[in-house]
C-alpha cells in the first residue's frame, strides 16, 4: 500500500499521470501475484516510454529519477509481498509521513529514500546492501558518462543494463534477490 501512497505523491508533485499507472498493478494483484507482476511491467513500460522526462543529468531530471524510481521500489515491494493491504504496524505511520512530506521537495526526498531503504531492508535483507551498492555503482557509471551520452534512451539503457548486471553477478554468487 505504501507504494501506491508513494505513486500518488509523485505524480502530483511531477504534474504527471504516468506514476498513476502503479495502480494497475494494484488492481490485477486481487488475480494473484503473476498478473500484479504483469501489472507491474506495464507500469515500468509506462515509465520508461513516456518521452516527457528529463535526462538525469539535469536538476529535474534527477529529482523525476529519484520519485520514480523509488516509487517503483516500493511498488514492486508491495507486488512481491501481495501488499494491497498489509499486517505490518509501520506500514500506516510510513504511508502518513509520504503523504505529510510532500509538502516540500526536500522532506519528500528524505521521507521517501528512507521509506524505500526501510522496505527494503525488512523485505529483502541482505540483498537490500545489494541493491544500494548497485545503485551507487550506477551513480559513479552515469557520473562518468556524463556528456558521452547521446540523449535520454541512451541513459535508460545503460541503467538497464546495469540492472542485468546486477541480476546476473547475483545469479552468479548465489543471492536470491526475491526470497519471497
Amino acid at each position: 500500500m505504501i507504494g501506491l501512497i508513494a505513486s500518488v505523491v509523485s505524480a502530483a508533485v511531477l504534474k504527471s499521470w504516468i506514476p498513476l499507472t502503479a495502480a494497475l498493478a494494484y488492481i490485477l494483484s486481487i488475480k494473484g501475484r503473476k498478473t500484479a507482476l504483469l501489472g507491474f511491467s506495464l507500469y515500468l513500460t509506462s515509465i520508461i516510454a513516456d518521452p516527457g522526462f528529463d535526462s538525469v543529468y539535469t536538476i529535474k531530471g534527477q529529482k523525476e529519477f529519484i520519485l520514480l524510481g523509488m516509487t517503483t521500489l516500493l511498488v514492486l515491494n508491495d507486488v512481491l509481498q501481495r501488499g494491497i493491504l498489509t499486517e505490518n504496524k509501520w506500514d500506516i505511520p510510513l504511508s502518513g509521513v509520504l503523504a505529510i512530506s510532500a509538502v516540500n521537495d526536500y522532506t519528500l526526498f528524505a521521507a521517501l529514500i528512507s521509506t524505500a531503504v526501510y522496505k527494503l531492508y525488512e523485505s529483502f535483507g541482505k540483498a537490500a546492501l545489494y541493491f544500494l551498492t548497485w545503485l551507487s555503482t550506477m551513480g559513479i557509471v552515469l557520473l562518468a558518462l556524463k556528456g558521452k551520452l547521446p540523449g535520454i534512451a541512451a541513459e535508460t539503457f545503460v541503467i538497464g543494463a546495469l540492472g542485468l548486471l546486477a541480476v546476473v553477478v547475483g545469479g552468479i554468487r548465489d543471492i536470491n534477490h526475491a526470497e519471497v
